[in-house]
């Protein structure tokens, strides 16, 4: 079962098209064929609105700030699911502890004005990802169904930043998985906390 994780635009039947059984829509959407989820993307100024992640519904939270003090903070807390920018160690190896993962979105590089600079710097992320064994999770981070790409693209994209094509695959699904059943659980009330249910 392969994601796109991160789409604002829904279009069943193309993303039936383009390979996947499941999204995370940061919008809104409705099927019977394709598994929903809800992303919110979450960009601070400032200390004081990190306190009010917690009360955001949604099944996947994702930090888009890249100045690294609210990193910091989000990944202490716990607060997100998702970092959607460049990590620097020793962050993103607590990520990999806190079961947070890296967001890396196709559309950063469609839109990029210096794509050799956008590559570096994914592949830089993917590198430092895998040496803490954080998730990685590859997305179209399309914003209209026009910037949607298929789960075979993205495999692609993935083996272009350096990772096998396994790995690629896996980040299209592992770590979606997961935060699928987290969120079935707490449907059933049976989710306490990482790592433990109620059975």
């Amino acid at each position: 079962m392969f994601w796109d994780f991160w789409i604002e635009e829904f279009d069943e039947k193309l993303l039936k098209k383009l390979g996947y059984d499941g999204v995370c829509i940061f919008g809104e959407a409705e099927s019977e064929k394709i598994k929903i989820l809800k992303g919110k993307k979450i960009s601070v100024k400032d200390t004081n609105e990190l306190k009010k992640i917690k009360n955001l519904k949604a099944n996947f939270l994702m930090l888009t700030n890249t100045k690294e003090r609210f990193q910091k903070i989000a990944i202490k807390r716990c607060l997100v699911d998702g970092v959607h920018s460049f990590v620097k160690y020793p962050l993103i190896k607590e990520m990999a502890e806190k079961n947070i993962a890296v967001v890396i979105s196709f559309n950063d590089l469609l839109k990029s004005r210096e794509p050799q600079k956008t590559i570096a710097k994914m592949r830089r992320t993917i590198r430092l990802a895998k040496k803490y064994k954080t998730s990685i999770v590859i997305v179209s981070g399309a914003k209209t169904k026009w910037e949607l790409r298929g789960a075979s693209e993205l495999i692609a994209f993935g083996e272009i930043l350096g990772l096998q094509r396994n790995e690629a695959k896996k980040a299209l699904y592992e770590f979606q998985n997961k935060i699928a059943e987290r969120e079935e659980l707490k449907k059933k009330g049976k989710y306490v906390m990482p790592g433990i249910k109620i059975i």
